[in-house]
């Protein structure tokens, strides 16, 4: 089998060290393909991660692989010449209806040049990106990646393979969400029992909310995590510009007697702001009494995630908090524009809000839908370590998709049910611990104050280098001068 991996290699709207992360990612997803299966293996980036890895002693990553470094300033310029934005590749290609778009052309032309007639059966690209070949080798199965719904800790990290397609496109907004004809055997109800039993003791002693009594101010709580404005898996499916905007449509629908819980995503830029020219808080707990936010959850590497047992829906674009409502049997909505609105059960404020709190304890559709999940969807990633197994994977993918009529019976079993069991509720990450309470409470100040650290050990190299001793002498005549 001959396996390719690639990522956008141009510049990202949100600088360009974004991708820096997927090309890692990629790169040890090959490494035990090529090991343990003989995989014949391919990676394609821009030509700044191969200076990347070495900088940063990674090089060891690409050991085995063959690597096709783009140049991309080359390929920006040669997109920008066609008018388009090349840093909104990713959105072009997510709306392009096929492989004929000219900015797709372009990544294709570049590709051909480069690969020496390397022809794979699988294509993996992260969210959407295996179509920029799809020109260059239409035959080839291809893989969009992303993180897993239940990815960050307490969650076992995992992975989804989806070949249809990514976000509005995806397999999950094709299986007809929570009608999902899928059955439910002994084995799936099993494993979504145990669970999500397991990631509810996990929770439980995380409650940020203990020294709050939410409950005797509000009738109702409601999550809503924001997210990253900038990407088209935020900006692609609503019309929002900002998160602020996101932000300030909710509230405004939201009753006064159900308080809005209010996050902000690790990665993104901060939202709601206590001082400065943007400050914004205060103005809005006035006119916005029921919405909470709390200081500590800055603290966070998750936050939303400890929330979701806690609260009684979630409002959410494209967040895997909104599959995190469905495991916890709590109230979804989203926009109908979204993927979340096939598995939603709500798609406006009115229905949502009308409908909080009265959601039923259980939900079978919602078991079926999160078995099909973990038993099809969703790879766990201890299982991708082992590259026999992994071969074995993709090689089953690529023979179902090619059998399959309809493009949702491609996605086979991901592994027996006790090697499942094993990767979702044993092999879990050790719980979390509470946050420490010296952490800073705003995303600005904690990275002004990482470059003040940063700034303070190149002061420390300097003043113990030898040039700053050698020239001591004259430094001290200078002073005597200046004192004269």
């Amino acid at each position: 089998m001959k396996v390719a991996c690639f990522v956008n290699p141009l510049v990202q709207a949100r600088g360009p060290c974004f991708n820096f992360g997927w090309v890692e990612a990629l790169a040890k997803l090959l490494q035990p393909l090529h090991r343990d299966a003989r995989c014949e293996c391919m990676l394609i980036a821009g030509s700044w991660f191969k200076d990347w890895a070495r900088q940063n002693q990674k090089g060891a990553l690409l050991t085995g692989l063959r690597t096709v470094c783009l140049d991309e300033l080359a390929l920006y310029r040669r997109l920008r010449a066609l008018g388009a934005l090349p840093t909104a590749l990713d959105q072009t290609a997510y709306q392009a209806d096929d492989a004929e778009h000219p900015a797709l052309r372009v990544i294709a032309d570049a590709m051909t040049r480069e690969v020496n007639g390397f022809k794979p059966d699988i294509i993996i690209g992260f969210a959407g990106q295996a179509n920029y070949l799809a020109k260059l080798w239409p035959s080839a199965l291809r893989l969009h990646i992303e993180r897993g719904h239940f990815g960050r800790d307490p969650y076992p990290f995992s992975m989804y393979f989806d070949h249809v397609g990514t976000h509005g496109r995806s397999a999950v907004a094709s299986v007809g969400g929570l009608n999902l004809a899928y059955p439910l055997t002994s084995d799936g109800r099993a494993l979504v029992s145990a669970f999500r039993s397991q990631m509810e003791a996990a929770f439980e002693p995380l409650d940020p909310f203990r020294s709050q009594a939410l409950r005797r101010r509000f009738d109702q709580l409601c999550l809503l995590p924001l997210q990253v404005s900038n990407e088209f898996s935020f900006d692609g499916l609503v019309s929002y510009r900002t998160q602020f905007e996101y932000l300030y449509d909710v509230l405004a629908a939201a009753p006064k007697d159900v308080a809005v819980i209010v996050t902000e995503h690790p990665n993104g830029d901060p939202v709601l702001r206590r001082s400065g020219h943007g400050s914004n808080i205060d103005t809005l707990r006035r006119t916005f009494p029921n919405i909470i936010f709390l200081d500590e959850l800055r603290q966070c590497q998750s936050p939303s995630q400890l929330l979701v047992p806690r609260v009684d829906g979630v409002w959410s674009v494209s967040s895997s908090v909104g599959y995190q409502a469905l495991l916890f049997n709590r109230l979804l909505g989203s926009p109908s524009s979204t993927e979340l609105s096939n598995v939603a059960d709500a798609t406006t404020f009115e229905d949502f809000f009308g409908r909080l709190g009265h959601r039923k304890s259980t939900n079978v559709n919602a078991d079926n839908f999160l078995a099909w999940l973990l038993e099809r969807y969703l790879v766990p990633a201890t299982l991708l370590t082992d590259g026999r197994w992994f071969h074995d994977y993709l090689q089953r993918r690529l023979d179902a998709a090619r059998r399959a009529s309809d493009p949702i019976d491609a996605f086979v079993p991901t592994a027996d049910a006790d090697r499942l069991m094993d990767a979702w509720t044993v092999k879990t990450p050790s719980p979390l611990t509470t946050p420490s309470p010296h952490s800073e409470d705003d995303p600005s100040v904690a990275e002004l104050i990482t470059n003040l650290k940063a700034v303070r050990c190149e002061r420390d190299a300097l003043l113990k280098s030898t040039s700053w001793r050698i020239t001591a002498p004259l430094r001290l005549v200078k002073q005597a001068a200046g004192r004269a």
